[in-house]
Order: structure tokens, then C-alpha cells, then sequence
């Protein structure tokens, strides 16, 4: 299924929707950007409670402490962006790489040396034990990203040790694993834990990062695209056509982007979109009730919350819902249309 045809049947509301995903995104953009400049929120608590359309500097009214609620309001679209977009393409990336591999490996396609094995474990335990000494050498706010790229590139050098290193030729100093089953059962287990829950408690015992609740979204949410993409190479391996590229000694890389990939490419996209309308969702409310987003980072649930203590001012409860109910619906309205041509697909 080409982009023609996931494209070709949007309505005027899957454009509206996909001109207020690319303002949204801009918006974002220009916030990070206006943050790394040193634009901080100024509090002016004499202006506190300025209604909307009153004041030419405060087009749409100021909070509790003074601070204008359009600046606000934009500087928040960062924070929502970044908590939906960035870990659901990691997640997606991820998932798709986890399902398709486990898909073709099945359960005795994955040997490994044994000694290879038995040092990746070794390795392991002294990643573990040197991750501690990292947060002592960085400064504070760049812990998050050391740890990102610290445990990437610890989990990429284990990888190459056990799939890139593990070829010999005798069969008995090999290990068998069972990829697809151990894939299975851990979706299994994960589907049953709710992301609410599971990223409250993750953000409550973690520390309060913004990085560090994007990596517990990405721990809770790469759960449906391995799921979509096993269960599609899983179908896909019994058709004729796969069968014959792969007696013809076809790359797989060939057969991933012919075969795999133009059947993955609406499923995904439709998965990208609900997921992400639900992370706005998650975002806000974990903002609202102060868990997981620091209290120095704007955020639309941080404004509903504190609109709960001043009801009389109307407008810090109007604007940031009707901004996260805006983008909610478009990205759910995005991905309906992406899958009114599956749907058409099944049941034709």
C-alpha cells in the first residue's frame, strides 16, 4: 500500500487535521527553540487573573501568578509533542524490528554461541554496576541523555557480540532461543498491564525528567507495533509470492521493502495516530496530578490543574482543553483515514 494510496482518500477533515498536526508541530519547534534562547515565563503577580482580549500584551489574560497565558499555552505544545511524538517512533521503530525479526526467526532460527552468550551476561552485570558512576561524571540535566546514549550503545555492542560474533560451526556450542515465543509471551504479559498505571508508578519511584518519563512511554507503548508487525510477516511468510523470493535466494532487505513494509505501512500509521492522541491524553493527566513532568516545565494539564483553585477564571481552563481536545480529535480523525483503506482492503 503506497503513501498514493493512504493519502488519496482524506476528507477535508483529514486535511484540516494534518494542517493542525503541522501547526502543532511548528509550534513545538519554536518553543524549544524559544526555551534554549532563555525565554522563561515572567511572573508579574500584580497582573494575576487578567481576562482575555483586555490587554494588548496579554491577548488572552495572564494565570494566578501573572504570567502570560498565550506564552504559556505555546510553550506547552513542546512539552505535549515531546511526549508523543519522539518515544512513539522510537517505540514504532523498535517494534516493527522486534516483531518482523521474531516473525522470520521463529523459535529456532536465533543460535548464539555459548561463550559469547555467557560473556554478553558478564558484560551486562558491568554495565549495570558502571550505570551509577555515569550520573557522578555529567552534569544534573544532561544525566537523562548520558543514560540514553549510555545504554544504547552498551545494548548495541551486546547485540554484535551475540547475533554479529556467534557463527561457528559446530552445532553443539550453540544456544537455541526461542525469539518468537519469548516475544509473544512478554507482549502477552505487557497488553495486561495498564499504561495509566504502569507509567504512574514508573514516574513515581524514577526521578522527575521530562526525558525520563519519554523513556517510560517508550517502555509501556512498543507493545502494539511488534504485535501488528509479527502477526503481518507471520501471514505474509505463507503467501506464494514470499515463498518464491525466498527459494530464489532473494536479500531480505529486498523482501522487507517489497513485501513487508508496503503491508506494515497503513497498520502503523493508524497505530501511530491512536497511540499518540492517547499520549496527549497520559501527558496532561500525569502533569495534572504533578507526576513525572518537573514543576519548572510548562504543561496544559499543569494549567487545568491550577485553574481547579480559581473556577471564576474561565479562560485557564478553556484554552489549554480546547487545545488538547483539538489535537486529540485530529490525530484520531488522521488516523481513521488511514484506516478507511484498510478496512476497504479486508473487506473486499
Amino acid at each position: 500500500m503506497g503513501k498514493k494510496v493512504l493519502f488519496k482518500s482524506f476528507t477535508l477533515a483529514g486535511k484540516i487535521s494534518l494542517l493542525w498536526l503541522l501547526l502543532f508541530t511548528m509550534a513545538a519547534i519554536f518553543a524549544h527553540w524559544a526555551i534554549l534562547q532563555g525565554r522563561e515565563m515572567e511572573a508579574t503577580p500584580e497582573l494575576a487573573y487578567l481576562p482575555p482580549f483586555t490587554n494588548p500584551a496579554h491577548l488572552l489574560g495572564t494565570d494566578q501568578l501573572g504570567r502570560d497565558v498565550l506564552l504559556y499555552l505555546f510553550l506547552s505544545c513542546r512539552t505535549a509533542w515531546l511526549l508523543s511524538f519522539p518515544p512513539l517512533v522510537l517505540t514504532t521503530i523498535l517494534g516493527v524490528a522486534g516483531g518482523t525479526g521474531a516473525a522470520i526467526l521463529g523459535n529456532t532460527g536465533m543460535r548464539i554461541n555459548r561463550v559469547n552468550f555467557y560473556v554478553s551476561l558478564f558484560l551486562l552485570l558491568v554495565f549495570l554496576y558502571l550505570s551509577p558512576v555515569l550520573d557522578g561524571l555529567v552534569p544534573i540535566r544532561y544525566i537523562p541523555l548520558a543514560r540514553t546514549a549510555y545504554w544504547l550503545t552498551c545494548m548495541g555492542l551486546l547485540l554484535y557480540l551475540l547475533i554479529f560474533r556467534g557463527s561457528s560451526s559446530k552445532v553443539s556450542k550453540h544456544i537455541t532461543i526461542p525469539v518468537d515465543e519469548v516475544l509473544e509471551k512478554s507482549i502477552n504479559i505487557w497488553s495486561a498491564l495498564p499504561k495509566l498505571l504502569l507509567l504512574l508508578l514508573l514516574s513515581a519511584f524514577g526521578t522527575f525528567s521530562l526525558y525520563s518519563l519519554m523513556g517510560w512511554i517508550c517502555l509501556g507503548y512498543w507493545v502494539l507495533p511488534a504485535r501488528v508487525a509479527r502477526t503481518t510477516v507471520l501471514q505474509i511468510k505463507q503467501e506464494p509470492y514470499y515463498e518464491t523470493a525466498k527459494a530464489l535466494g532473494i536479500p531480505f532487505q529486498t523482501k522487507f521493502l517489497n513485501f513487508i513494509w508496503p503491508a506494515l505501512q497503513g497498520p502503523i500509521l493508524t497505530n501511530f495516530c491512536f497511540a499518540a492522541s492517547g499520549l496527549l491524553g497520559i501527558g496532561s493527566t500525569l502533569a495534572y496530578v504533578g507526576i513525572g513532568v518537573p514543576a519548572d516545565i510548562p504543561s496544559w494539564g499543569k494549567m487545568l490543574a491550577n485553574a481547579r483553585f480559581s473556577v471564576e477564571a474561565w479562560w485557564l481552563i478553556a484554552f489549554p482543553a480546547a487545545l488538547l481536545l483539538v489535537s486529540i480529535l485530529s490525530l484520531q480523525t488522521i488516523g481513521q483515514q488511514f484506516q478507511k483503506p484498510l478496512d476497504r482492503k479486508r473487506y473486499r
